[in-house]
């Protein structure tokens, strides 16, 4: 299970810029950043700002703030062992809709175990690539970059396989008899807290966010759909009201089951 990185002591203060080198998460596809709060003393608190992690019924476009020390309850289950073991099934069904097409590649044994490139004349499909494999490593390449190492026919074909492979849909008889599996990613120690979108970052891009974030935290854009309450609320000078918002906006409503969608 991913955790929370161990923190490193650094000095920060009104007048100190914290100065920290921004570690990448690999299990975080896209981009995300950080809200640190803090004086100091107890209670110090930072959150992450990101995309819907995992299975999810959120909208496109939608960004969820999270407690950085409980990200990794939300990677942890950000897919079922059982929806796992259907993507892979359904790659494979992709696969063997592609191979049946004979765009490429095409099996050649009843069992379906042998692919063979389908040109007149193609050589056989492992031992090329442990050649070409050989020739990018000598050129100082990766051994991925294989195919550049290969003769034009195999060159085509391949290509030509992979690409279909891109754009395979899951065919649809395959799909009627292997429904999707249910499975929502939840958060918290129990799994049983939703991810929540935050209203005001719907639709906006990674730089735009922060922005937006940052305007509201300083009282310069309201919060979207409360704007008419904010602008008749008594506390509405409140310098902290903004923080508030953001963090009521990403823990406000009650966990739900997925079964109580």
């Amino acid at each position: 299970m991913t955790t929370a990185a161990k923190a490193v002591k650094s000095k920060v203060g009104p007048t100190r810029l914290l100065e920290a080198e921004w570690v990448k998460d690999s299990l975080l596809k896209e981009d995300c950043f950080v809200i640190w709060l803090g004086t100091g003393k107890s209670g110090d608190q930072q959150w992450s700002v990101h995309r819907p992690i995992g299975e999810t019924d959120l909208a496109s476009g939608s960004w969820v703030m999270t407690p950085s020390r409980d990200l990794g309850f939300l990677l942890h289950r950000k897919e079922s062992e059982e929806l796992s073991s259907w993507k892979r099934k359904s790659e494979l069904a992709k696969r063997q809709q592609v191979l049946y097409s004979k765009v490429g590649r095409k099996t050649v044994t009843k069992d379906d175990q042998t692919e063979v490139w389908t040109f007149d004349g193609a050589p056989a499909i492992q031992p090329t690539i442990r050649t070409c494999s050989a020739a990018a490593k000598a050129a100082g390449k990766q051994e991925s970059a294989w195919l550049d190492y290969a003769d034009n026919a195999v060159q085509v074909a391949e290509r030509s396989f992979k690409e279909a492979l891109r754009t395979q849909a899951i065919p649809a008889g395959w799909l009627r008899v292997n429904p999707k599996p249910v499975h929502i990613t939840m958060g918290g120690p129990l799994g049983d807290l939703p991810q929540k979108s935050v209203p005001y970052l719907k639709g906006l891009g990674f730089n735009s966010a922060k922005d937006k974030i940052l305007r509201v935290m300083l009282g310069i854009d309201p919060n979207g759909e409360n704007a008419d309450e904010d602008e008749d609320d008594d506390d509405g000078d409140d310098p902290l009201a903004p923080v508030e918002d953001v963090l009521e906006t990403a823990h406000s409503s009650k966990p739900t089951s997925p079964k109580g969608k």
